[in-house]
């Protein structure tokens, strides 16, 4: 099931899990950040994209109260993950090397059951811009494309219960995540043909919210 990022720079193949969930930032995660290290690494992995879900979305961050503090609680699984990383790589002699197991920071904000993967931005940038957390889709489209970073669509054709209607926005994504580990396979299928019809670059993430899923 989890078939992520794969490219090549020098003759290398890197792979990457670039959709994770984590308890302390996920209401519906299962495992802590520093429990994914391990098995993810054991499993041929090269990191992980920590993108547990925003204030829009299932988070477990506190919806009221101070901004950084909320923050903190946010990036609180993000940061399990980059120490225990930091840790494993040092104990297993990884540190500066080819084998060294990197973890990035992400986030999976939510709009109308429209789920956004973003990469590029840090805790420090969250900090800064409080108005993150209102603004609507397009708005965020145009201040992560200011600051260099990436807005994913996740999951586009996924069907739910919670999900009032399938809705895409060719003008305002920089990608779409074409398989999905949670989807079904024609949902996958349709993010695939939607991708190619506008040459959209594409991802690949598992949606992992519990380790036992590794495999």
């Amino acid at each position: 099931l989890f078939l992520q990022i794969l490219y090549n720079i020098n003759m290398s193949i890197y792979k990457y899990e670039t959709h994770l969930h984590t308890s302390q930032g996920s209401a519906c995660g299962r495992s802590s950040g520093d429990e994914y290290i391990e098995p993810f690494f054991k499993a041929g992995y090269t990191g992980i994209f920590v993108t547990d879900h925003f204030f829009g979305g299932n988070t477990a961050a506190p919806h009221t109260g101070r901004w950084k503090n909320r923050i903190d609680v946010y990036c609180s699984g993000y940061e399990a993950a980059l120490a225990k990383a930091v840790q494993f790589n040092k104990e297993n002699g990884l540190t500066g090397t080819d084998h060294e197991f990197k973890v990035f920071f992400g986030i999976e904000q939510t709009f109308d059951g429209d789920d956004y993967l973003i990469y590029g931005l840090d805790k420090n940038f969250l900090y800064d811009h409080p108005e993150i957390e209102t603004i609507r889709h397009t708005e965020l489209f145009d201040m992560v494309n200011r600051e260099g970073g990436l807005l994913i669509q996740a999951h586009p054709f996924r069907l739910r219960n919670y999900i009032q209607a399938i809705h895409v926005h060719p003008r305002d994504v920089h990608g779409v995540e074409i398989y999905n580990g949670g989807n079904k396979p024609t949902e996958n299928e349709l993010a695939e043909l939607y991708a190619k019809q506008y040459e959209f670059p594409v991802t690949s993430g598992s949606d992992i919210h519990n380790v036992d899923f590794i495999q």
